[in-house]
């Protein structure tokens, strides 16, 4: 993401912070340049994404540390139940700790909203999906999604909302960076097999959601097969923007599977086997994905992304 100009002032007659190569931003959330938390002060700058029930602010700390500030607000619904939600997510970031999963700082109330600040990432992988990506780059970016959503489920909780969206991105020297973010809607299992969602992301619906109303480990790698389809063809399986009832009838016909058995390459094969209607007849983790994936040609014989 582009750098911009921090807002307003940190107290009277302080001069605007300025983030390095900044263009104008929107000057305030709500009409304050800042919240405050126990850690001290932050700063917020231009909203970078928004939805339903809250948006993300890039802002910067106390320590004049760059973070992405996401704010929940309840948004016409029960204050204490939107608290609820809020504490459920914070916990559970702080409980994971992993390369690939987004890196929490900080957690408090604010105004009437609740308030997370969360490691900066550059941009997110839709931002990337413009066109389809070279094999190898979308084998790379697979290989460290599957191994957070592994550690999700070692750890017996399904994210149950994996888009590229919600995949975003740090760009370091040799190869892009995945951390796996919003865990808004994610389910502990608690040594159940599956799990009634009591919040459903249309788009990305397993056909388990439609047939009987679960999700389960493998409703994730059934998402993780919609990615991977969409990094390597430039577009969804499915036709996104069309009425509810069309985008159901795609998902019960198995559209998604037959898009990418007709891609007709090993990757393609991969992704079918992930999009497959039965969850039974899926992967059963994301660790054999990986063992299929890694033997691939263009894995193999690459030129880039060394082991480290």
């Amino acid at each position: 993401m582009p750098a911009v100009q921090g807002v307003g002032r940190m107290a009277s007659g302080a001069m605007p912070v300025m983030i390095e190569g900044a263009e104008p931003a929107p000057p305030s959330y709500r009409g304050y340049n800042t919240v405050q938390s126990q850690r001290g002060t932050y700063v917020i700058g231009r909203e970078i994404g928004s939805g339903a029930f809250g948006s993300v602010f890039e802002c910067l700390g106390p320590f004049d540390q760059r973070y992405a500030l996401k704010v929940l607000k309840p948004s016409g619904r029960p204050f204490e139940q939107v608290r609820a939600e809020w504490s459920r997510e914070v916990q559970r970031l702080l409980a994971l700790r992993h390369p690939n999963v987004v890196y929490i700082h900080d957690a408090f109330e604010a105004r009437a909203t609740f308030c997370v600040a969360l490691e900066w990432c550059d941009h997110t992988l839709k931002d990337m999906l413009e066109q389809a990506l070279r094999e190898e780059l979308a084998i790379e970016l697979s290989r460290q999604m599957l191994a957070a959503v592994q550690y999700l489920h070692d750890h017996d909780l399904v994210h149950d909302d994996l888009h590229p969206g919600n995949v975003l991105i740090q760009q370091q020297s040799d190869r892009p960076i995945v951390k796996i973010s919003d865990f808004g809607i994610s389910h502990e299992l608690r040594g159940a097999q599956s799990v009634r969602p009591e919040v459903v992301h249309h788009a990305i619906m397993a056909p388990e959601l439609l047939a009987v109303g679960y999700t389960s480990k493998q409703s994730d790698l059934y998402q993780m097969g919609l990615i991977m389809y969409w990094m390597i063809a430039g577009q969804p399986p499915i036709q996104l923007d069309v009425p509810y009832n069309y985008l159901v009838q795609q998902i019960a016909d198995g559209v998604a599977r037959q898009r990418a058995e007709q891609l007709g390459t090993p990757f393609g094969a991969v992704v079918a086997k992930l999009l497959r209607r039965r969850d039974a007849y899926r992967y059963t983790s994301a660790r054999e994905v990986w063992a299929d994936l890694r033997n691939l040609p263009a894995w193999r014989e690459r030129q880039i992304f060394p082991i480290r």
